[in-house]
């Protein structure tokens, strides 16, 4: 992983001697902006009519692997943010048509762009955020991988001009764009937990959707779709040991491809099933030598290191914890809106920003992760809930088969007045279950709740905002003609996985502290794999994962098999205001704070604190999401509103080359 960093400006030499140092000057800042993503090199590169930063994470040929790179026939230059892992196989292919110089997988960006034009994503197995300038036609192009896990943002300018970037601060750094916060994706951000891209969190700065790839010239952008999930294929015949047989091999590839690296790869361990698989499967692979790290919680409610030792001690791993405190927890907060930069409703990035820094002090930049594996193999409660309720609207006068939500949720009283409750929270929808949003509704609409405590004038600004149907408008119009959990399926990995954990509690908390995460369940031919196993192997009854518990079995440790899903957590209000909470939480939390930058209500938000402040306060889930997402929105103004130059030895760390 790298950062990126760069911007269009006419070409021809018709600029004179200061206004070409003021466009050197801006690209530092904006290359300096995401030092943090690559500490290692920093270069940028002034062509005629573009100009290209990067920031270096050495991983992949540690020597020869500099960028900006160019091709020396054609000038064809690219700035690149990931990996493609399958650049091997691909240098093969490419080596009769393109002389290398290097053994860096940028250079077969350039070999595979020069043979197959902007289709060769389609051949790329990895995660990538790149942009390529061909002076042949005076051409930027830009592309993003399947699932976003680099991100890509950009920004039109006036007199048909783009900028682009690892992340919006870069935009800010060179003074193309001017912090605003966008009203629109902050409200879709309260019920989807994240901007519905090409939406962000600011006016002006938008995201290339992942799996789209974009096109610059003469002014004009065209963005298009490469490639998209496929949930609607027709299952394979239910062959369970044909296909615990292809789970394997695929699972096996995808770890594999994920090891290629010229330094040590280690992995994160929770304590549940994706993580403690990954790590049996690449501790196989290299003989014995993995490192793991996971997160303790001094709060018991929160903390899964008896899981994750179990894991550890049976494969021998070298095992690291890290453990967090409330108290911890509230100071890491503005560093984590700083780098996500986005508004949140969940503490939970949070122990990922300090388990970055833990890996990084003890030598490691590259780590395994197993994100992608409930989206893909059913694992979440939210299909069991889909599952359910699907089945309750077949008759939805029943008495008895809303109790059944019972087996997901045990907590549930089953009381007459909760009965009556559980019917009015989970039944809505239930008259159209055929709906395209039927599966999220119930998630959406708690976390909308959260708009009951803005500010009345910013509510009428976004009155006509409705998040759903933004989210609903984006999705392909064939995806409404899927199956029930494919289209919940889809809908999980459209919004929250891209937009939640790939991002704010992904990559900027990984890169926070140049840390490269690597998802082996969101190899393309895994993500492929699953979508063709019938979903009673992946969700049978109400047992998720069915199929990867069977692989699973003799790899892992049979209580890892054996227990719950745990659904990872964080403290909130005991961060943001009980006994140990950061002087920041007291002062931006603080009633004439909240009033000034005027999203939320400034006497709701200060009735909110009193009620979660208070000895022995019940906190329920609604409130303490509101908590963090006020919290969290008065960071991302205080961050951005007012940002503070960076400091001089930051920005003159840029070494500017000549074109």
């Amino acid at each position: 992983m790298c950062g990126i960093a760069g911007f269009t400006f006419p070409a021809g030499g018709g600029a004179g001697a200061a206004e070409r140092n003021e466009s050197a000057e801006r690209l530092r800042r904006m290359t300096a902006s995401i030092k943090h993503r690559g500490p290692d090199a920093q270069r940028a590169l002034m062509l005629d009519g573009v100009g290209l930063g990067h920031t270096r994470l050495s991983i992949v040929d540690l020597e020869g692997g500099h960028q900006p790179m160019r091709d020396a026939r054609t000038g064809l230059t690219v700035v690149f943010n990931g990996e493609i892992f399958n650049h091997v196989e691909l240098r093969e292919q490419l080596s009769a048509h393109y002389a290398f110089r290097t053994r860096s997988d940028t250079e077969v960006i350039l070999a595979a762009f020069l043979t197959w034009g902007i289709d060769c994503v389609r051949r790329f197995e990895g995660q990538w955020a790149f942009a390529l300038w061909d002076p042949r036609d005076k051409t930027l192009w830009l592309s993003r991988d399947r699932v976003g896990i680099c991100p890509l943002y950009y920004a039109q300018l006036p007199g048909g001009h783009l900028a682009f970037g690892s992340e919006a601060k870069v935009l800010f750094a060179g003074g193309l764009v001017t912090p605003t916060l966008d009203a629109r994706g902050l409200k879709q951000t309260f019920a989807l937990w994240s901007p519905v891209a090409p939406r962000t969190s600011f006016e002006g700065v938008n995201l290339l959707p992942p799996a789209h790839s974009a096109r610059f010239r003469d002014g004009k952008l065209e963005v298009f779709r490469y490639w998209d999930l496929d949930f609607g294929v027709a299952p394979d015949a239910a062959d369970e040991p044909k296909l615990l047989e292809e789970l394997g091999a695929v699972l096996e590839r995808a770890v594999r491809l994920r090891l290629r690296a010229d330094v040590p790869v280690a992995a994160y361990l929770s304590g549940g099933l994706d993580s403690s698989l990954l790590c049996a499967l690449a501790q196989g692979q290299l003989g014995g030598t993995l490192r793991t790290f996971s997160v303790g919680f001094a709060h018991a409610r929160f903390d899964e290191r008896q899981h994750q030792t179990t894991v550890a001690d049976e494969l021998r791993t070298q095992h690291r914890v890290v453990e967090m405190r409330d108290g911890d927890i509230g100071k890491l907060v503005p560093g984590v809106i700083f780098h996500a930069e986005q508004a949140m409703m969940r503490s939970a990035p949070a122990p990922f920003l300090r388990l970055s820094e833990w890996v990084r002090e003890n030598g490691i930049r590259v780590v395994l992760t197993g994100e992608g594996s409930d989206e893909m193999f059913l694992g979440y409660d939210l299909f069991k809930e889909t599952k359910v309720r699907q089945f309750w609207a077949r008759q939805p006068a029943s008495k008895y088969r809303p109790l059944l939500l019972r087996k997901l949720y045990p907590t549930l009283s089953v009381s007459q007045q909760n009965v009556e409750l559980l019917r009015e929270f989970f039944g809505m929808g239930l008259e159209d279950p055929g709906s395209l949003g039927f599966s999220h509704l119930v998630r959406w609409s708690n976390s909308g709740r959260i708009t009951r405590f803005l500010a009345p004038e910013f509510a009428a600004r976004v009155a006509d905002e409705d998040p759903v149907a933004s989210v609903l408008r984006s999705v392909p119009e064939h995806v409404a003609r899927w199956r029930p959990l494919a289209r919940a399926q889809y809908l999980e990995a459209k919004t929250l996985l891209s937009g939640y954990l790939l991002s704010a509690q992904g990559d900027r908390m990984l890169l926070g502290n140049a840390v490269e995460g690597r998802f082996p369940f969101l190899d393309t031919a895994v993500m492929e794999f699953a979508a063709r196993v019938p979903e009673r192997l992946r969700l049978k009854g109400l047992d998720e994962k069915h199929i990867l518990k069977r692989f699973a079995r003799g790899k892992v440790p049979a209580s890892i098999l054996e227990r719950s899903k745990f659904p990872y957590r964080a403290p909130i209000a005991g961060a943001l205001v009980g006994p140990d909470a950061p002087a920041w939480a007291r002062e931006l939390l603080a009633p004439e704070a909240v009033a000034k930058v005027g999203v939320f209500d400034a006497k709701k938000a200060e009735r909110l604190v009193a009620k979660l402040r208070a000895p022995n306060a019940a906190e329920s889930e609604a409130d303490t999401m509101a908590l963090f997402a006020i919290a969290s929105t008065q960071l991302l103004a205080h961050h951005f509103l007012h940002p503070k130059p960076p400091p001089a030895a930051d920005v003159d760390a840029v070494v500017l080359e000549a074109a």
